[in-house]
């Protein structure tokens, strides 16, 4: 198996990037300590609707997808665009995702919205709604022609189909159609902060700004749960898998690759950004091309909290990279290094100077060199 592995140390100033129910930033409990968390459902949400996925998904020739639960109105709307009654292209989005065994929500609050919320390449909605209108008189009938419901089955046909890169990337499951499932090629971990945390709140108010004179207080009042924190994060994507759910072509894959390395690098959870505005870049990135073997989190070399408790002391960035260096170093150690085809890093923080050799200089120049280790990994297929 080949994969590359990503970890990451950002810094976060006070914000509420990724909250609960109760609108309190996420945490969990690691080593012992109270830590911040992201969670993996929020990372992937912010990494694929970033613009620098999409770019470079649609340069490769890739395609994308939405997720949506409105796929049914807008066949609709697109029957009905195109000049038919819309009553009888209700009919035909209905019978269309029946075929599927896609079933419309029975909730009067959601009318004609399907059941849950669907993953799919746009290249396939577009093939769907194509089928919608080429047998527009034949959905009317009572009983379907096979061929038409054996069409709309080879739209989610996975032999040798190339998905869209979201869907190769993180998978889809649908639980009433298990044709329609794809295995997910990328895992992404949920970010812990490498340091113990506690959640503060921001108590506010608000002036009215049309008070007269001798009038008094505010004209609302509330509070805003928030943290800073330092997270360590981590993904990795398995090359063989992901070969296999883009149709083995490799141009796509290399958009894919670049497409998740540039949005993980670029893309910031928008929880609370416009009360914090914490568009803090990552100030470490290391990546790994390895052929063989098992990926490796680092996250264990966390168990124990950074600490900072003296002003002298070396700040939280370079003490969350110096033990993931050491710790990265004791896995080689025990396990090996073999099978490792690229490792580079990519860091604004000084003084780690016993690892240069594996700096890879900017951020670009880390990308360029990933991406030529990449190609040597899928020529090796």
């Amino acid at each position: 198996m080949s994969f590359i592995e990503f970890h990451v140390l950002q810094n976060f100033a006070p914000s509420n990037l990724n909250r609960d129910d109760t609108n309190t930033p996420k945490s969990c409990v690691f080593g012992g300590s109270q830590r911040a968390r992201i969670s993996s459902q929020c990372q992937k949400r912010a990494i694929r609707t970033h613009g620098a996925f999409n770019d470079a998904v649609v340069e490769h020739q890739g395609d994308r997808a939405v997720r949506t639960r409105k796929l049914a109105i807008d066949i609709r709307d697109h029957l009905i665009a195109n000049g038919n009654d819309e009553k009888q292209s209700e009919t035909v989005a209905q019978k269309l995702l029946e075929q599927v065994k896609l079933s419309l929500s029975k909730d009067k609050k959601h009318p004609f919205k399907t059941e849950y919320l669907l993953f799919l390449g746009l290249n396939e909605v577009s093939a769907l709604k194509a089928i919608a209108e080429a047998h527009f008189s034949e959905f009317q009938a009572d009983k379907l022609d096979k061929a038409i419901t054996k069409a709309v089955g080879d739209v989610f046909v996975k032999e040798g189909k190339s998905f869209a890169a979201d869907i190769a990337l993180f998978g889809r499951m649908v639980a009433d159609n298990n044709n329609i499932n794809v295995d997910a090629a990328c895992q992404v971990a949920h970010a812990i902060s490498t340091n113990i945390v506690t959640p503060a709140m921001d108590f506010f108010t608000a002036v009215d700004d049309e008070l007269q004179a001798g009038e008094q207080g505010s004209g609302m009042m509330g509070g805003v749960y928030f943290n800073s924190a330092c997270y360590y994060r981590y993904a990795q994507i398995n090359i063989d898998k992901l070969a296999a759910n883009l149709g083995q072509d490799k141009e796509q894959v290399t958009g894919a690759v670049k497409g998740f390395f540039r949005a993980l690098v670029q893309a910031v959870p928008s929880g609370k950004q416009n009360s914090f505005a914490a568009q803090n870049p990552p100030s470490y990135i290391k990546v790994n091309v390895r052929k063989g073997g098992a990926p490796w989190s680092l996250s264990n070399a966390f168990t124990q909290a950074v600490m900072i408790d003296k002003p002298d002391e070396a700040e939280l960035e370079h003490q969350s990279a110096q033990k993931l260096e050491m710790f990265a170093k004791k896995l080689a150690a025990m396990y090996g290094e073999s099978g490792f085809i690229f490792e580079g890093r990519s860091t604004y923080i000084d003084n780690l100077e016993e690892y240069q050799d594996k700096d890879s200089g900017t951020i670009a120049q880390l990308e360029a060199q990933m991406l030529d280790a990449l190609q040597g990994a899928l020529e090796c297929q």
